[in-house]
């Protein structure tokens, strides 16, 4: 690989062994003002470049049960955003996130499936329970993407940080039924599960089948992370699977694209 390297070996080792690894403040202030900035312009509708398909509300707003007074505050999360959003493609690209997921993926080849961002605001933030995000990916072989997810603001356990299961990256693809009759050990300890805070401007990167969750937010304080998912450019894209997300042209990172993959 070209890059500098970002990561130590220890680190690497432990992403390997447990599915994930927290890097502590990857970020500058001013880079996550602007992102969080962008994310709170573009929730509140005053983006006009962004589609309306990219955004969404709470359950609560989207079900009629409480009515929208603040439409920031209303949002659960945004998503495709660096496609249309200058500034979240400068986020997306910023090699000190880049050069790591590049030591994760062992390439410099390196596109972007994805992002989304969890608006996750005081009282309504709703919880996610536990899930492999290769599970819906399911048409991008190999199950071998890395997520980038970036504390915009500081996340704890009251306002709903993310929780990983460590070692289950190498429980393979399992689809809801499968994950169900395992949700009594996760949720009691039985197979261990380790909360992550995060500073704002720290970031936690995780494998696309490790099983991971958040919790509601029950705080007074937002929480606000942007997940971006990346991917060898090597990889491939199977056609035959018709019931995974339909994404946007998956954007160059980094590096070399190849004839016949994503």
């Amino acid at each position: 690989m070209s890059h500098p390297a970002r990561l130590s070996a220890q680190e690497i080792t432990q992403f390997k062994e447990n599915g994930f690894v927290v890097v502590e403040d990857v970020l500058s202030a001013e880079e996550i003002a602007a992102v969080g900035a962008r994310a709170d312009l573009i929730a509140a509708g005053k983006a006009a470049h962004v589609p309306e398909t990219s955004v969404q509300l709470e359950p609560v707003f989207r079900n009629g049960s409480q009515p929208v007074q603040d439409r920031v505050l209303s949002m659960r999360k945004l998503y495709d955003l660096a496609v249309y959003d200058p500034v979240m493609w400068e986020h997306v690209i910023n090699p000190k996130i880049v050069n790591i997921i590049a030591d994760l993926l062992d390439t410099d080849d390196i596109k972007m499936y994805g992002d989304q961002l969890f608006m996750k605001s005081p009282a309504v933030g709703t919880a996610q329970g536990w899930h492999q995000d290769s599970a819906s990916w399911r048409d991008i072989l190999p199950m071998d993407l890395v997520t980038a997810w970036t504390a915009i603001d500081d996340a704890t356990l009251d306002n709903g940080c993310l929780h990983f299961a460590p070692g289950t990256q190498r429980w393979s693809m399992m689809r809801r039924p499968q994950i169900d009759p395992l949700l009594e050990d996760l949720d009691s300890g039985r197979w261990p599960s380790v909360p992550v805070p995060l500073k704002a401007g720290s970031i936690s990167f995780h494998h696309s089948l490790t099983l991971h969750r958040s919790g509601a937010n029950t705080s007074s304080k937002r929480r606000r992370g942007y997940a971006v998912h990346y991917m060898r450019a090597t990889s491939v894209k199977d056609e035959a699977v018709t019931d995974a997300p339909k994404m946007p042209p998956f954007k160059q990172v980094r590096g070399d694209t190849f004839p016949g993959r994503v």
